[in-house]
């Protein structure tokens, strides 16, 4: 049965994919953010993602179940900008990514030191990797898999495609 709810899964969002190519960038971005807030519950829990915020000791003035919103429309962005990894790798949406620090990878290029790099899914964080491999700093990621076997295919060779273009 799992894998009938995977199937469909990847259906639906190579249909997406093919949606966010016909409509643009900012179109695809905006509509994925409303996607992920919308029906992102459905895929991830909105409830535990608020009690890890509590965890976390955050200001009760703060209005959780709209962090937890934001969170599950900014997954909805990261998903339908995939389809545009290509063009943030060739520099064509430059202007859309900003970047802090850049004076320490030159100081790890020049200095030839070694460094690890903590990410997490804070806006598209397939970008980070991709602009210090650009910088020429030597680089190796870490993932979890998908758990959907089928758009975990998809999404790799999508990742290898863009970052190894070569």
């Amino acid at each position: 049965m799992k894998k009938i709810v995977y199937l469909l899964e990847f259906i639906l969002i190579k249909v997406l994919f093919i949606l966010f190519q016909i409509i643009g960038y900012r179109l695809s971005s905006n509509l994925g953010f409303l996607i992920g807030k919308t029906i992102g519950p459905i895929f991830r829990s909105k409830k535990n993602i608020i009690q890890n915020l509590e965890k976390a000791n955050i200001k009760q003035t703060y209005n959780l179940s709209k962090i937890a919103s934001n969170v599950l429309g900014n997954y909805g962005r990261i998903f339908a900008e995939y389809v545009y990894l290509k063009k943030f790798r060739n520099d064509d949406l430059k202007k859309y990514i900003s970047i802090d620090g850049l004076e320490h990878l030159e100081n790890l290029k020049k200095n030839n030191k070694k460094a690890v790099f903590i990410s997490g899914h804070f806006n598209n964080f397939e970008l980070m990797a991709m602009e210090i491999e650009k910088a020429g700093i030597e680089l190796a990621a870490i993932y979890r898999p998908l758990n959907n076997i089928f758009l975990n295919k998809t999404m790799e060779k999508k990742k290898i495609k863009n970052f190894y273009p070569n």
